[in-house]
Order: structure tokens, then sequence, then C-alpha cells
């Protein structure tokens, strides 16, 4: 499938096909070992208990996520030697993963104890490919897209899920275009919904934390905005048939803009959004930057600090 240099440390034997896990997790990480603690212990704390979690430590080279490893067998830890970002750290766990389905968390958030039962109760009808629960972001009430059967003319119009909210048989899945510093998320969706059959269960699963520490792509706001313009250029067929999706697209560029104080390009974002498809969201945004006031630092498409 790939290659990737890595080495690997594990309290226990590879697992064979006869006692292979229900759940694969999967979580990449990059010099945030506190943070990932409380991740893996979301994990353990989980009511289904049939998982293997698997660490891949992004060339960070910390010593201490040893010991976070160590905590429990099911644990294994992977160390990649070249960092290469959250997609290359993905396709790294995949490529060893041995659970039937495939779960992703990054280091910063953290699982409800029912976690894993929910995607398990959605992956029990033997045609569904991808089930998703949904991810909040710390203390916001729970809600979230439902997204059901066949999305794939959908999907890229709002927000999509979050990865974390996500469990996808391993015989489905696909792994990330490594290409991508920023936006894998977005690809990888794109890609995979052109092929699977999604269930919703209206439930959170995941709560995602706010925090000012770096990211784990590693992307400032210009890099983010370069990886949607790639999205764009790669997905260019699908992008001049779904308009919806386009101008969302534009918008979410015009608020990544915004947020650092580019006011031009933010302007220039929203106002081809709006040409796309207009929308009151794209709208509101536009005002924000034309008219003389205080700019707001909440993202106008979901109302959540940026």
């Amino acid at each position: 499938m790939f290659t990737h240099p890595m080495t690997t440390t594990s309290s226990t034997p590879n697992q064979t096909s006869e006692n292979s896990p229900e759940f694969s997790v999967i979580i990449p990480t990059f010099h945030r070992p506190q943070m990932l603690a409380e991740a893996v212990a979301s994990v353990i704390a989980q009511t289904v208990q049939s998982w293997e979690c698997i660490i891949v430590d992004d060339g960070g080279g910390e010593s201490e996520l040893q010991a976070i490893a160590e905590v429990d067998a099911r644990i294994r830890l992977i160390r990649r030697d070249v960092p290469g970002g959250p997609a290359a750290a993905r396709n790294t766990g995949i490529a060893l993963a041995q659970g039937t389905a495939i779960t992703f968390l990054d280091d910063d958030d953290w699982y409800v104890p029912q976690r894993l039962d929910l995607a398990r109760r959605a992956l029990y009808d033997p045609r569904i490919d991808i089930a998703i629960c949904w991810s909040v972001w710390d203390q916001d009430s729970p809600g979230g897209r439902t997204l059901n059967g066949n999305v794939a003319d959908t999907i890229l119009d709002r927000t999509v899920p979050h990865l974390a909210g996500t469990a996808i048989r391993l015989a489905s899945l696909l792994t990330f275009n490594e290409s991508y510093a920023a936006a894998e998320d977005l690809d990888w969706w794109l890609r995979s919904a052109q092929q699977a059959t999604l269930a919703t269960i209206e439930e959170v699963g995941c709560r995602l934390r706010r925090h000012h520490s770096r990211r784990l792509n590693g992307t400032d706001v210009a890099g983010r905005i370069a990886a949607s313009e790639q999205l764009l250029a790669d997905h260019a067929t699908y992008f001049s048939a779904h308009r919806r999706a386009l101008a969302f697209r534009f918008a979410r560029m015009g608020v990544m803009a915004a947020s650092s104080d580019q006011r031009q390009l933010s302007i220039r974002y929203f106002r081809r959004s709006i040409r796309t498809r207009p929308s009151a969201v794209a709208l509101k945004g536009l005002l924000r930057q034309l008219l003389p006031a205080p700019k707001s630092r909440r993202d106008p498409l979901t109302g959540s600090p940026v």
C-alpha cells in the first residue's frame, strides 16, 4: 500500500486474525504528551473493551509516550522517524490496524465512554460502511449533521463530520492523501462518500478541546487556505457540479482569512461564495469585513471562536 520510515514498540505480540479486536483506535500525536494521556484514558474507559489503540508519534520523540503506551497491553506505540503530518500518521496506523472497524482520535480530544458502542450499534447493519456519531466542542450543546445512506452529493455542503466521530469498516477504508498538509479530512470524506453507505447515531461520542497550542498538522492560516485551494483544484469536476459545496468552501476560506486579519483576501473569498451561490452566512461574513466595526472573533458559519 505504502511504506513509511518508522520504528515500533509494543507491550504485546502482534494479534492474529483469530483474536483481532473489534475496533482499532488510531491516535496521531505530536508534542502533546499531557493531552495524549487524557485521550488514551478515554479509550481505556470505553464500555466496549474489544479494542486496540495505535498511537502514532509523528516524529516528536518524547520519552513520556512510552509510559503512556505501557498503561494497557492493548496499546501500541509507533514512532515515525520523520514527521509527515496527520494524513501520513493516520496511514501509518491504518497499515498496522487489525480491528474489524477503524476509528480515529486526535491527541487533544477525548471519547465519551459509549463512543465505541455507538459505532457498534450503527455497524451492526452489514449494509453500513461508515458510522457517525456527533463530536462537539467541550461545553457546547449536543448536535451535528445527520448523514444516512449515500451522501456523495451533499458531504461538502456543510462542515464534514469530525474524524473522531467516524468509524469505518476496515474493508471499506480508504487511506488519506499525504500530499495535503491540511484539509486531508475533506479530501478523504469526498472520496469516501462516493462509495460508502453512512449511518448516523444522533448522540455525542467525542468531545473536542479548544486550546491555543500548535495544531496537529502544524499549518498556519495560509497553509490551511492553500490546502483548500488544492482541494478545489484536485476535485474541480466535483465542485463545478456541486455549487453549494463550492460556495461553502469559499465561505470557509473567507473565515480563515478573516481570522488572521487578511481583510482583502477574506472579502475576495466571501464575494466568490456569494457569486457562486448566495447565502446568508457568506453575506454576513462579507458585511463584517466591509463595515467599520470591531472584527468578531467568532466563526460566522458555526459560531465557534476562530
